[in-house]
């Protein structure tokens, strides 16, 4: 019997999927180890020790034009101040636990800040030459997209219509701005998104026989 992609058929129920096992292992370490890695290199930023603070920010000129092309990832890890720091680290923090526990390295961190560096350079492409870009916003936005698209595609113990109204909270609760900035940059959050969910799809077509490997399915 064919179990489709986004429901249940009627004589089939799913009990188990993948998102019901236990985390892996280490995943809460991976996470603070994350987000402290994310601290240390603000607080380098900040303090401009070493006097490396001017090396971490990309922008279109340093990068494409000058191509210094590390600036696509060590723009990710450094932010303006404290309070930017706080209000991606504490999300970020949950992502990376959530990424590494159910998919793995491969997933996060290595394809999560390739990725980035890409959200990254396609952001820089739509600002002026000289406009700088820090933060891990667009990586957040990213690791989001990819574990909606995942969670609507996995976790079939529920209707796509309640894993849909979970999706639209989670995002609404964790990736809704409280307020607009000026300084922000929103289409980075929009492009993370993107890049995030078509990385998403694009996982589970490739890994999909795997992940539906993970299912308890009972007939009923």
């Amino acid at each position: 019997m064919r179990i489709s992609d986004w429901d249940v058929d009627r004589e089939a129920v799913v009990k188990a999927t993948l998102l019901s096992k236990k985390p892996a292992a280490g995943s809460f370490a991976v996470a603070l180890v994350s987000v402290s890695f994310l601290f240390a290199a603000s607080l380098l930023y900040w303090t401009d020790a070493f006097g490396v603070a001017a090396f971490l920010p990309a922008s279109r000129e340093s990068v494409f034009f000058r191509g210094e092309y590390w600036r696509l990832l060590t723009s990710i890890f450094i932010h303006a101040d404290f309070g930017h720091f706080l209000s991606n680290g504490i999300v970020f923090g949950v992502l990376s636990f959530l990424l590494f526990a159910y998919y793995g390295p491969a997933v996060y961190p290595i394809l999560t800040f390739a990725f980035g560096a890409l959200v990254t350079g396609l952001s820089l492409r739509t600002y002026p030459a000289r406009t700088q870009l820090v933060g891990a916003s667009g990586v957040v936005y990213l690791m989001a997209g990819f574990w909606l698209v995942l969670y609507l595609l996995i976790e079939r113990r529920l209707s796509i219509k309640k894993r849909l109204v979970r999706a639209v909270g989670f995002g609404l609760i964790v990736l809704l701005p409280t307020a607009v900035e000026p300084a922000v940059s929103y289409r980075t959050h929009f492009i993370g998104f993107v890049v995030g969910a078509a990385f998403g799809f694009a996982y589970f077509s490739k890994r999909k026989e795997a992940l539906r490997a993970a299912e308890r399915v009972e007939l009923e």
